[in-house]
């Protein structure tokens, strides 16, 4: 008994063939243009391999080398790297010293990424006038680590407020209380600055020392990221 096989299976079994041939041939070659520098942090996809996050020693010829994130060195070539990304700088977080209710009136503030959008930040500093200053928060961004500006808001609980006469016045108080704020981070590669516009919403000072007070702050500072 002879068995025909319809031609229109057979035309479709050639061209899942065809089509599984296709899907396994490799890649094309990264054409893009690859910077070298240790400062600098790259996701680099190679053929056949899982993606290395590496930096960008050198460029020999058609060899790039290397550095792995466990120290060690390697050659890969330039034709079997299909994806280069850079890891922008910030994605951990950052740490900086200037003058606001962040960085404990006048210190320091250190802030690391806990979501893409969400970061967690703590000060320490000197209120001048009536001894240590801090302050704990968060600030969520509008945009990932990347751009070299990047709006946010953030809230902070810590000292906002002081009462002072004179140095070492027996007098001097500092207050606690919460503060929130708009502002923004501009990032040139590891090194900015950050500008915000605080709103102190309350203040211990306000029921110790009722008055008229500014309630409207500005911190700014210099900022290292990592």
């Amino acid at each position: 008994m002879k068995i025909s096989i319809p031609r229109t299976l057979i035309i479709l079994l050639i061209l899942i063939s065809k089509f599984t041939l296709y899907s396994q041939e490799a890649p094309s070659p990264y054409s893009g243009s690859i910077i070298a520098g240790t400062d600098r942090n790259f996701i680099i996809s190679i053929y056949q391999q899982e993606p290395l996050n590496v930096k960008i020693l050198s460029i020999e010829d058609d060899m790039i080398v290397i550095k792995r994130r466990d120290g060690n060195t390697q050659k890969i070539k330039r034709n079997t790297i299909t994806k280069i990304e850079e890891i922008p700088f910030g994605t951990i977080g950052s740490a900086g010293v200037g003058f606001g209710v962040p960085y404990g009136i006048l210190g320091i503030n250190l802030e690391i990424k806990a979501l893409p959008f969400l970061s967690i930040s703590g000060g320490l500093g000197t209120t001048i006038f009536s001894g240590v200053g801090y302050s704990v928060g968060a600030r969520g961004y509008f945009r990932k680590p990347g751009p070299v500006w990047r709006p946010r808001v953030s809230a902070f609980y810590g000292i906002n407020g002081m009462y002072a006469e004179d140095f070492n016045h027996p007098a001097n108080r500092k207050y606690a209380g919460f503060t929130a704020g708009v502002g923004q981070i501009f990032l040139w590669q590891k090194h900015g600055f950050d500008l915000d516009l605080m709103y102190i919403i309350n203040s211990e000072l306000y029921d110790v020392h009722p008055g008229s007070y500014v309630r409207i702050k500005i911190n700014v500072g210099y900022r290292y990221a990592f």
